[in-house]
């Protein structure tokens, strides 16, 4: 296991990241107060995961690479492509089906999203926890028979480590040499706590920890780690520590990257509020475009 790190970045980045960060949060508090309102079911948030999504989808070249996302990856899916619209829509649509659906509420409760976006190789994610990893393996042999230079990238939470799945997936991942990214964002404090103690990880399998709340730390390693699979030297996991539901300034994304944006001298209050005035614009303006449209007969 080696630890990441890095030195500088450039200023159009930090912009950029923490425009996508921002995005990500507000939609995150929109999506839990439509969840207050009882407008939808189950929302995870992903409130101190921004980072390690935002900084590891940049790298991630839609429509070419897969990706299968956990639950909480909203930041991941709006930065592979959707929109904000499409995501109030996906948990209307969700919890509308399940509210007027008898067979499915017979069966199951709206504990879970499953996100999907096949036009840009997003993966409708599965509700048992890790069998995504298993899936990604899947896929990346594919790709590796086809000679595809396709990455697949595969997320996870702190749990599914525990999970056979997890380590069924890695380990055949590992053994194929298969261009697949894992990324498991872990939630804990401590980034030395963080590590997979008590995981036994195949050999082949490059191991990094990385500083989740960092979005420069993600963003090198991710890409380094896809340059590394898709080059063909083999799989990598990319141990995320986040953490999670932060209200500490010492582990919000937002906070240190403003941080980073000081010390380079571009951060702008100004403009910072202005950027979030837009956006929230933006963003009430899709949740009500999508409680609209799939109030409608014929949902979107």
């Amino acid at each position: 296991m080696e630890m990441i790190t890095i030195t500088s970045t450039s200023s159009s980045f930090l912009r950029a990241a923490y425009t996508c960060m921002l995005l990500t949060r507000i939609v995150d508090d929109y999506a839990l107060r439509l969840h207050e309102q009882g407008q939808i079911g189950f929302v995870a948030s992903c409130r101190g995961h921004e980072a390690a999504q935002v900084g590891s989808a940049l790298c991630i070249e839609a429509g070419k690479d897969f990706t299968l996302p956990y639950y909480r990856d909203l930041g991941v899916v709006l930065n592979v492509g959707m929109t904000a619209y499409e995501v109030f829509c996906t948990y209307l649509h969700a919890y509308r089906q399940w509210v007027n659906d008898s067979s499915v509420r017979a069966e199951t409760r709206p504990e879970t999203l499953h996100w999907g976006y096949h036009k840009h190789n997003i993966v409708t994610g599965p509700a048992p926890v890790a069998t995504q990893i298993l899936h990604a393996a899947g896929i990346a042999f594919a790709s590796k028979l086809r000679k595809s230079s396709a990455v697949t990238v595969a997320y996870c939470g702190d749990g599914a480590t525990t999970e056979p799945d997890f380590l069924e997936g890695v380990t055949f991942a590992a053994l194929h040499q298969l261009p697949v990214v894992f990324v498991c964002e872990q939630d804990c404090t401590d980034i030395e706590q963080a590590s997979m103690r008590g995981v036994s990880l195949p050999v082949g399998l490059k191991h990094h920890l990385i500083d989740g709340s960092d979005v420069a730390v993600v963003y090198t390693a991710m890409k380094d780690a896809m340059q590394y699979a898709r080059e063909g030297h083999g799989p990598v996991l990319l141990e995320m520590k986040v953490t999670r539901f932060t209200s500490r300034k010492q582990g919000d994304p937002l906070l240190h990257c403003q941080r980073l944006m000081e010390e380079q001298g571009i951060w702008d209050e100004r403009w910072a509020a202005e950027l979030q005035a837009r956006i929230r614009t933006e963003v009430e303006q899709a949740m009500q475009d999508a409680l609209r449209d799939v109030s409608k007969p014929d949902g979107m």
